[in-house]
C-alpha cells in the first residue's frame, strides 16, 4: 500500500487540516439538492464520483454554501430523490425483491415511518454509492465532540513486542463489518478501498520491524452467541497475542445480555490463550430506520459502547466507533456514509473506524 494513501486513510476525521474523500449523497429534497459537510470546509480540493473516475468543476457542478455541497441547476453530478430509497407498501417491496437473482434471506424491512426500505443496494453497494460524491477538503473548524484517546496502556504487552520489533500475531474476529463490507474493494469495485482490516495491518507493519500476522477470522450475519460457540477454532487455534473483538451490529439483545456474553467470550478465549490482550470495539451503528420488528436490525446496538466500557480494565481495551459515527450524524446523515442504506459503512465510514481502532492501539 503506497505511503501516501496509507496516511490519507488513516488520518483522523476529527483532526484539523485534510478531510480525505468525504462522502456525500445527493438527494433532491423540496427543489433543492445539498448534502452537509462533517466540518466546515476552508477549501474544497476535489469533488469526485464515488469511485474516482470522474472529477468536477466549482460552480459548473457544485457549489458550497452554509456548510453544505449544493448542485446548481445544470451540475453533471447524478442526483435523486429520496422515493428511491423506499417503498410505499409492502407488496412493492416484495416485488422487488422478487426481481433478485439472489434471495436476501430476510424482507421486507419496514421503517420506523410505515415504508419499506429500497434493499437494492445490499450486496450491491453501487446502487447506492453511484448517488454518493467523494470531496476532499481542508478545515480549521476544531473538532467539538470526544475525541478518541489512545488505549496503549491497557496493552502492555502488545505495545512492548510492538516497540521492540517482536512477533505479533493479531486475530480479528466480528461480523459483516470486520470482513470489510462494503468497502469497494471488497467487492472489486473502483476506487478499491481495502478493508480495514488490510488497512490496519499495513499500519502496524509500518511502526514495527518484527513480522506481524493477522488472521480474520469474522463472518457476515453471526452475533456474539455464534462467536461463543466457534470462539475455540476461529480464535484460540491461533494463539494471538491480540485478539480484536468486533461483534454487535447482528446482536439484538439488550446491553446486560451483550455484555454477559461478550465477558463469557472472553472467557473461553483466555482458557485456550492466558495471556492474549483484548481490545473491544463498538462497531458501526445501522440505519435508525430499521429500528423495527420482525428483524430489529437496529434494536440495542446504542447500549453496547457502555457495556464494553464495563469489561474494561488491565489488558483489554476500548475502540468506540460508534461515538465517533455518533457525532458525524450530528450533522451528516446516515445515507451519505453508508454502503447499503441497511447496516454497512461506505468506504468513508469504514475508514472512520479504521482509525478509532488505530488511535485506541497508539499506532497513529
Amino acid at each position: 500500500m503506497e505511503k501516501e494513501l496509507l496516511a490519507k486513510y488513516s488520518k483522523p476525521i476529527w483532526s484539523q487540516g485534510e478531510i480525505y474523500r468525504e462522502t456525500f449523497a445527493m438527494i433532491e429534497e423540496d427543489g433543492r439538492c445539498r448534502a452537509p459537510f462533517a466540518r466546515k470546509p476552508e477549501e474544497v480540493l476535489t469533488v469526485e464520483s464515488y469511485d474516482g473516475t470522474i472529477t468536477y468543476e466549482a460552480g459548473r457542478d457544485y457549489l458550497v454554501e452554509d456548510n453544505f455541497l449544493v448542485l446548481p441547476e445544470h451540475s453533471r453530478i447524478p442526483h435523486t430523490t429520496w422515493e428511491h430509497f423506499f417503498f410505499q407498501t409492502k407488496e412493492e417491496a416484495i416485488e422487488d425483491q422478487n426481481k433478485r437473482e439472489k434471495d436476501l434471506g430476510f424482507g421486507p424491512v419496514a421503517t420506523t415511518d410505515g415504508r419499506y426500505l429500497n434493499l437494492s443496494a445490499v450486496e450491491r453497494p453501487e446502487y447506492m454509492t453511484r448517488w454518493q460524491v467523494a470531496v476532499t477538503y481542508r478545515t480549521c473548524e476544531p473538532w467539538t465532540e470526544a475525541v478518541p484517546a489512545s488505549q496503549a496502556s491497557k496493552l502492555p504487552v502488545f505495545q512492548k513486542k510492538l516497540k521492540q520489533g517482536e512477533d505479533i500475531k493479531i486475530v480479528v474476529y466480528g461480523d459483516s463489518i470486520s470482513c470489510g463490507y462494503d468497502c469497494s474493494g471488497m467487492y472489486g469495485l473502483l476506487p478499491g478501498q481495502p478493508v480495514w482490516a488490510d488497512i490496519l495491518l499495513a499500519l502496524l507493519q509500518e511502526k514495527s520491524k518484527g513480522q506481524i500476522t493477522m488472521i480474520n477470522s469474522s463472518v457476515g450475519g453471526v452475533d456474539s452467541q455464534w462467536a461463543i460457540e466457534h470462539a475455540k477454532e476461529r480464535v484460540t487455534a491461533y494463539q494471538p497475542d491480540l485478539v480484536i473483538l468486533a461483534f454487535g451490529m447482528n446482536d439484538r439483545c439488550d446491553g446486560i445480555e451483550y455484555e454477559q456474553r461478550i465477558r463469557k467470550l472472553m472467557e473461553i478465549i483466555r482458557e485456550g490463550v492466558p495471556a492474549a490482550e483484548f481490545l473491544l470495539v463498538a462497531t458501526t451503528l445501522p440505519n435508525r430506520y430499521a429500528k423495527t420488528p420482525p428483524i430489529w436490525f437496529w434494536a440495542h446496538q446504542e447500549e453496547q459502547e457502555a457495556a464494553l466500557q464495563r469489561l474494561c480494565g488491565e489488558e483489554t481495551a476500548l475502540a468506540d466507533v460508534q461515538q465517533v459515527q455518533l457525532a458525524l450524524e450530528k450533522r451528516k446523515r446516515y445515507i451519505d456514509i453508508t454502503g447499503n442504506w441497511l447496516n454497512h459503512p461506505n468506504d468513508f465510514l469504514a475508514r472512520v473506524q479504521l482509525q478509532v481502532i488505530a488511535v485506541a492501539l497508539g499506532i497513529i
